[in-house]
């Protein structure tokens, strides 16, 4: 796979002091690979996006379930345009005298103007910062001052929420603009309707000094509890995802006795894609927005997630890709809505743990999908490792072995020494792809990345006899009952394995005697509250997990509620376990009080945050 003149050859550089296997064929910068998709496809149509829509016609999520085209305003542009429209921006910030390190930062749900500023920001050599769109006022603000953009780019909804803040003196806020019409904020709208003379940013005037260890990106990290880090990498540990990204694939070709597959061409059919997560997620951006350049696809857009939409929108435009997080297969996969006869080219996830149930549940609905799936972390540019194809579903509940440019060690949690194969314990991670710093934090820094480049990535697994690794919890919830250690993973994909489980998360549950117990939270399927089915209530699903055997005794929950709606997530598709613990908790110690420890039989615990 890696062999000479392959397209994923490798090569040895000494970067920082330390020699790395890196992709010998990865474009040195954002510039060069964008400018190239760009012109390859000038003519194809790219984006399918939403429009703003008007004040008075803003509609609640209640109403969303029931959209319609006429509900959806968009534009369709072609991948041409975008380049003149980034090209017309580009021009505007280096006259602002911005260039090869000025930071820009890009705000705002996704949509051709958030790309336009992404390309604009790369084509003058700049960095570009992906805030964190659905935080509070109070936390977007927080993120522009502590990353200190020159240039600040948003959407109308936030040029809302942001723009009177422009003037006062304490924010210290930079320049604010928005891309579309706003009365917050000045808008770019002539800018990007205006020719103009962008000669000097093709030639790449003024950005000698721009190359593969520039910086190019920072990310905000996804984490569910406490403040997020501002992620900064450069341009080859950002742009490695894209060459990590075909390796999966093609691991899955050559097991078949296929070769491996080429480079896209602009004379490849055009397929069309579904992007169901934020762009200012490192998921969004490298692995599907750059992928969607690389391949030269059409990305359909959505305004935020529905699931009822996603399906209108996969059959009006003839969807052949979808995927992002588990949670928006699952979602699709239980939709009563989706036409029994749609099929789909290829399912690709990541960014969260899938259930070990999920593979072979896609297969069935779905036989002719490829189905890929990923690991890796804001701090990793994505990639780590994947895994596709008969590989994925031999090992379900495996990520795959690691990509060749990357390594991987388990090490005791305590003691940090490598574990052998087959034990558990914390995972690093070494290679090009892992981050600069954490901008801003070196303290968090030094403690996330060793003296050798090692990254502690916080997640417990372990790696079989095969290279292939094993994701089992995150270090940080772990159940620790009467000094056994139980993975939140082992209890979940226990009760994922219940036909009428939707979703399911495993959390601790405070013990005089042991310490913790385990607790769940779950949510049912469609199929099963519909009245047609016996009544799923806790004291059924116990039975029922005990009747399978497939957990040891003190693994066993010792209480799961039900959860009317689905469970809440970050923007990124995590399942907010913090969230879920203080409620199960609640209910928990309610029972010890009342004196009563034992599942409930008729009236199901029923809870909404």
């Amino acid at each position: 796979m890696t062999s000479p003149g392959s397209i994923l050859e490798m090569e040895e550089k000494v970067l920082n002091g330390k020699k790395v296997r890196v992709w010998k064929h990865l474009p040195p910068t954002f510039r060069r690979f964008l400018l190239h998709t760009l012109h390859t496809y000038s003519d194809r149509q790219f984006l399918s996006s939403p429009l703003p829509i008007p004040r008075r016609r803003h509609r609640s999520h209640e109403d969303a379930s029931s959209s319609t085209k006429a509900d959806d305003p968009r534009e369709n542009v072609t991948f041409g345009q975008v380049l003149e429209k980034s090209l017309r921006l580009a021009a505007w910030m280096r006259k602002r005298g911005l260039g090869v390190g000025s930071k820009v930062m890009i705000g705002g749900r996704n949509c051709t103007g958030f790309i336009v500023s992404f390309v604009a920001t790369h084509l003058i050599g700049g960095v570009a910062i992906f805030l964190n769109a659905w935080l509070p006022r109070e936390q977007l603000i927080w993120s522009i001052r502590m990353t200190t953009p020159s240039l600040v780019l948003l959407d109308e909804e936030r040029a809302e929420i942001l723009g009177p803040y422009r003037y006062v003196r304490e924010t210290n806020l930079p320049d604010m603009f928005c891309w579309s019409e706003s009365s917050y904020l000045p808008t770019l709208m002539d800018i990007f309707d205006t020719p103009t003379d962008v000669h000097s940013i093709l030639r790449g005037d003024g950005l000698e000094g721009l190359g593969p260890e520039s910086d190019a990106v920072t990310f905000f990290s996804s984490g569910t509890s406490g403040f997020p880090k501002a992620v900064l990498s450069t341009q080859r540990m950002a742009l490695s995802n894209l060459w990590s990204g075909m390796v999966a694939p093609a691991r899955a070709a050559l097991r078949a006795g296929l070769p491996i597959p080429p480079l896209p061409k602009a004379t490849d059919p055009q397929r069309t894609l579904l992007l169901a997560i934020p762009l200012f997620h490192v998921t969004g951006c490298l692995s599907w927005l750059m992928r969607a350049f690389f391949a030269g696809s059409r990305v359909i857009m959505m305004r935020r997630w529905n699931t009822d939409e996603a399906v209108r929108l996969i059959v009006e435009e003839n969807v052949r890709v979808i995927g992002g997080v588990p949670a928006v297969v699952s979602s699709i996969l239980q939709s009563s809505s989706l036409p029994a006869n749609q099929t789909f080219d290829t399912v690709f996830y990541g960014g969260a743990p899938p259930s070990s149930h999920m593979p072979k549940e896609v297969k069935t609905k779905w036989p002719k999908a490829g189905l890929v799936q990923g690991y890796g972390l804001t701090e990793t540019n994505a990639y780590v490792c994947s895994v596709a194809g008969p590989d994925y579903l031999d090992r379900p509940d495996s990520t795959g072995p690691p990509v060749p440019i990357c390594d991987l060690k388990i090490v005791d949690p305590v003691m940090r020494k490598p574990l052998p194969s087959g034990q558990i314990g914390l995972l690093f991670v070494n290679g090009p792809q892992v981050m600069k710093c954490y901008l801003g934090d070196e303290v968090a820094t030094r403690k996330a990345i060793d003296e050798d480049g090692w990254l502690d990535t916080g997640d417990i697994g372990y790696i079989d006899d095969e290279g292939f690794l094993y994701i089992k919890d995150r270090l940080k919830d772990v159940i620790i009952r009467g000094g056994e250690n139980i993975t939140s993973s082992e209890v979940e994909n226990a009760i994922y394995s219940l036909p009428y489980i939707s979703e399911v998360a495993a959390v601790p549950l405070p013990h005089g005697r042991l310490g913790e117990v385990v607790g769940a939270i779950v949510t049912l399927r469609p199929s099963a509250t519909s009245g047609k089915t016996r009544k799923i209530d806790e004291r059924r699903i116990l039975g029922d997990i005990k009747a399978r055997g497939v957990l040891a005794r003190y693994a066993i929950p010792e209480m799961i509620m039900i959860y009317d709606d689905p469970l809440p997530k970050n923007v990124n598709g995590k399942i907010l376990k913090k969230d879920l613990k203080l409620l199960i908790q609640k209910e928990w110690e309610k029972r010890r009080i009342d004196g009563s420890s034992k599942p409930s039989e008729v009236n199901t615990i029923r809870a909404k945050l």
